[in-house]
């Protein structure tokens, strides 16, 4: 048995490592972004508040809350490449459920942190590429090691580390909020169990308060400090990862990891409900990050990481014997696997997808020049290839551009022949370069009808991007 206990923690993370070395499935979306936004930050050795990017709306205010993982990985990318990137990303996550294994270690069993973990990570693993939010799942790993580590070690020198962690965190991704919240979780908690006798908390507090203080170093100081509060009241375009679960449901969209999440919202309710003594950090902690997984898809990352420790801690008072602990281990580790199989063997790979690069390579090849029309998903590989020689028409950065653009520009671009007509002559669009997967009816309709417009002709087509220029232009070339 002793050999199974130290050989299962490393099966455990040769397993989960199969779900993080995949291609870079960003690669036509975020990632080129964040590679030319670093080139900018550490070139210039200041953060930009504008949208530099963007011919339309370039003085618009944006606050960049992840300017220094954009540094780190514009740094790294120079070093190791995008292949490298993938590895890193790999290392930074494992790393995350190494801390979440050292903090509860002593507390339970293995076999059940093995199913805990197994369950976890596959809703985790749906947020696993290579953009700034993998630094917040490393923080706030190392939250849960440093609170766990005081509730049932009373080791709290752990704690006096967290306001310098916060620093970076605030820096690296808008996820920086949680961790504020989960030290206020384990005051609360502090002062019911010495009921109410704070005086006795000086230290806890003095460290909730640097925390909190430390969100407020940063480029944009209190502006940056309170932005989780207030970004999504700009969001003027809705994206997938910012959909909950019932609309996705609701409309259709097939994402496997929903059942997932409600295979584990489920375990994770019953692991509560055979816990003998409810504790309040770990319960006000299930609750809030259940409601944020339930209400944005993309928070089913942060949600997956916290379910580890939480499900462990709570099924930790189940005794079993071996031969049941075996069984029931087996049986799950048999029922997630088959599960994911499928899964595990198309993503394991260092590929680099070539995204719209041979598009890109079109339109240089054939000189020609902006203004351009682009949709949202395409934005971001514009910026990183063909920045600061032309700007985009719109990113994917919805926060970076006004409600009233997306409202009454992009979208009516798209599905009014009028309005395109207004807009296309008033930006003096000089092409189209478009993702043509985009599923939004306005794109399917703008497709539709510029394929037919005998003002555009189709230029190029590939797997990912067609790119219309107006008609006759590679003749005159």
């Amino acid at each position: 048995m002793r050999g199974l206990k130290i050989l299962s923690p490393i099966l455990l993370f040769i397993f989960f490592a199969s779900f993080l070395i995949h291609p870079l499935y960003s690669i036509n979306q975020d990632i080129g972004r964040h590679l030319k936004s670093g080139e900018i930050i550490w070139q210039t050795k200041s953060v930009y508040k504008t949208n530099l990017f963007s011919y339309t709306e370039p003085d618009h205010p944006f606050i960049n809350h992840h300017w220094l993982s954009e540094v780190a990985f514009f740094g790294l990318n120079n070093v190791i490449g995008l292949k490298g990137l993938i590895l890193f990303k790999a290392v930074i996550l494992l790393l995350s459920l190494w801390l979440l294994f050292l903090a509860v270690k002593n507390k339970a069993d293995l076999w059940i942190f093995l199913i805990s973990a197994m369950a976890g990570i596959m809703v985790w693993a749906e947020r696993t590429d290579v953009r700034p939010e993998i630094f917040s799942y490393l923080f706030l790993s190392y939250f849960l090691f440093a609170i766990f580590r005081a509730k049932y070690s009373n080791q709290t020198k752990w704690l006096y580390v967290l306001p310098i962690v916060q620093i970076f965190w605030t820096n690296m991704h808008i996820y920086f909020a949680l961790g504020p919240i989960l030290l206020l979780f384990f005051l609360v908690e502090r002062i019911v169990n010495l009921k109410f006798k704070i005086f006795n908390l000086k230290k806890e507090i003095r460290i909730f308060i640097l925390t909190c203080l430390a969100t407020l170093i940063n480029p944009n100081l209190i502006s940056g400090a309170l932005y989780p509060l207030v970004v999504l009241k700009n969001y003027g375009y809705s994206i997938v990862e910012n959909q909950n679960i019932f609309f996705l449901t609701d409309y259709g969209v097939s994402i496997r990891s929903i059942q997932l999440f409600q295979f584990s919202l489920v375990l994770l309710i019953l692991s509560f409900v055979v816990r003998k003594r409810i504790a309040i950090f770990e319960l006000l902690s299930g609750i809030l990050f259940s409601i944020m997984a339930m209400k944005m898809l993309r928070n089913f990352g942060p949600y997956g990481l916290i379910f580890i420790p939480l499900t462990t801690l709570n099924l930790s008072k189940i005794k079993l014997s071996t031969k049941k602990e075996m069984a029931v281990l087996i049986s799950v580790c048999i029922i997630l696997i088959s599960a994911t199989s499928y899964n595990i063997k198309n993503k394991v790979s260092l590929a680099i997808p070539t995204g719209a690069e041979k598009a890109i390579e079109f339109v240089k090849n054939n000189n020609i020049k902006g203004p351009v029309f682009n949709n949202f998903d395409v934005g971001s590989f514009l910026i990183w290839k063909m920045y600061p020689d032309q700007k985009v028409f719109v990113d994917g950065r919805p926060e970076a551009y006004s409600q009233e653009f997306f409202e009454n520009i992009y979208k009516p671009m798209q599905s009014d022949p009028q309005q395109w007509k207004k807009y296309s002559d008033q930006y003096r669009i000089n092409y189209v370069f478009f993702d043509h997967r985009d599923i939004t009816p306005w794109a399917r309709t703008f497709l539709a009808r510029i394929s037919n417009n005998p003002d555009w002709e189709m230029a190029y087509l590939d797997d990912f991007v067609v790119v219309f220029v107006k008609a006759g232009f590679l003749v005159e070339r």
